[in-house]
């Protein structure tokens, strides 16, 4: 969302007891003002729609501050992080409708452990998180057995402790196996996924196979920022230009 001063030109017609710096100087203020309001709004409302928001989460709005200079500021989701940036995961949930594939699924699709056009969902076996979400740990287990190499942003995590882990594991009997939809899933009953084999021949489901994963609309990010911008700053405007008469006055 970009909030930009159009007609200085006519304010510095009718304002004529200012210099423009004067009015450039208000301007900016206001912007930045407007903008800091409408960051606490975006903010409260992904914190108040999505539950156990992570501190990723709770800190996701960006600000750009105006100045005198550039008449703009810009509130936004952060999108320059390491790892899945606000920008990315929040959209499905301001705009619905199908999500984005992960890192990790497309290391899953390219190791041809899942089907290409499928996403993962937790299974009853995953360890989850504070947030619901599978831990870290368990996903960068997966991948180290079933696609560390085409994943290099995971080869980086991926240490030697947890390489010796799954290999003595393995030689035990308990590894992570990929079972495919369709035949391979009616051949071994059960639903499409990956699943944690352990060594008595038991089996906890890690993650399902899914044809598509869709987000319900939660936040509102968009229609807050229309509705009141440009009254907010009209407000903040009147209010910083009285400001600037009131300092006038005390200088003499």
């Amino acid at each position: 969302m970009n909030i930009q001063v159009t007609g200085l030109n006519e304010a510095l017609a009718s304002i004529r007891d200012m210099s423009e710096q004067r009015i450039r100087a208000a301007a900016s203020t206001a912007l930045t003002r407007t903008a800091r309001n409408i960051e606490k709004s975006w903010q409260g409302n992904i914190n108040n729609s999505i539950s156990s928001p992570s501190k990723r989460t709770r800190e996701a709005v960006f600000l750009k501050t105006a100045t005198v200079q550039k008449l703009e500021a810009e509130v936004k989701l952060k999108d320059r992080m390491g790892g899945l940036a606000p920008a990315q995961y929040l959209l499905h949930q301001e705009m619905g409708g199908q999500r984005l594939v992960k890192k990790f699924e497309r290391a899953l699709i390219a190791s041809g452990s899942m089907p290409s056009g499928y996403f993962v969902v937790p299974g009853k076996g995953a360890k989850l998180d504070a947030f619901g979400n599978v831990s870290r740990g368990q996903i960068v287990q997966v991948i180290a057995q079933l696609g560390a190499e085409y994943s290099p942003g995971y080869q980086r995590v991926i240490s030697k402790d947890t390489r010796k882990r799954m290999a003595t594991a393995a030689k035990r009997g308990r590894m992570y196996v990929a079972v495919q939809p369709g035949a391979d899933a009616k051949r071994q009953k059960v639903d499409a996924g990956i699943y944690e084999r352990m060594a008595n021949g038991d089996r906890k489901a890690i993650f399902l196979f899914k044809r598509g994963v869709t987000y319900q609309k939660r936040l509102s990010l968009i229609e807050l920022a229309k509705e009141s911008a440009v009254p907010m700053f009209e407000a903040e405007f009147a209010k910083a230009l009285d400001q600037t008469r009131g300092r006038m006055q005390a200088e003499g």
